[in-house]
């Protein structure tokens, strides 16, 4: 299946990997500037290896989206699971995609087409589409918040 944002989408990713442009730190930069209490859940990546790591996971998972669909729609429902498990709610997780997309447009400067800026709204759309349609699953238990990681009860 064909999706009408597909060409330009890849296209900007090609073009940032043609001029071979690490985004990991400005997606992150944008992030952590938009949700600053994001910052603390990196406390480990002292040198950037876990950033990058989930970045190129987004990479893969968007060329997949945007193509076959083989897995990626699966994946986005399983790392939003994943992130409600860290107390990221899917809200905060769709808007990664975004902080990429804004990122991508930045490193590209005058080599951003018309096609690429066309492209992208599309594919965000479609997936915080995809993402409100997901079954939730941080709401199952009424009293959850009751409750922190470790199964220790906190009183309110």
């Amino acid at each position: 299946m064909g999706y009408s944002y597909a060409a330009g989408v890849e296209a900007s990713l090609e073009a940032v990997a043609e001029r071979d442009i690490d985004l990991t730190g400005r997606v992150y930069e944008l992030m952590f500037a938009a949700f600053p209490d994001t910052q603390a859940y990196f406390w480990r990546d002292q040198d950037g290896a876990i950033k990058g790591e989930m970045l190129a996971r987004v990479f893969e998972a968007i060329l997949d989206f945007i193509g076959e669909r083989r897995y990626a729609d699966h994946m986005l429902r399983t790392e939003m699971v994943t992130h409600e498990g860290y107390d990221v709610p899917r809200e905060v997780f769709v808007t990664f995609f975004g902080f990429v997309a804004r990122a991508t447009r930045e490193a590209l400067g005058q080599a951003w087409t018309g096609e690429m800026d066309a492209a992208w709204p599309g594919m965000l759309a479609d997936i915080q589409s995809y993402a409100g349609a997901a079954p939730r699953n941080d709401v199952a238990f009424p009293d959850f918040a009751r409750f922190k990681p470790g199964g220790i009860a906190v009183t309110r």
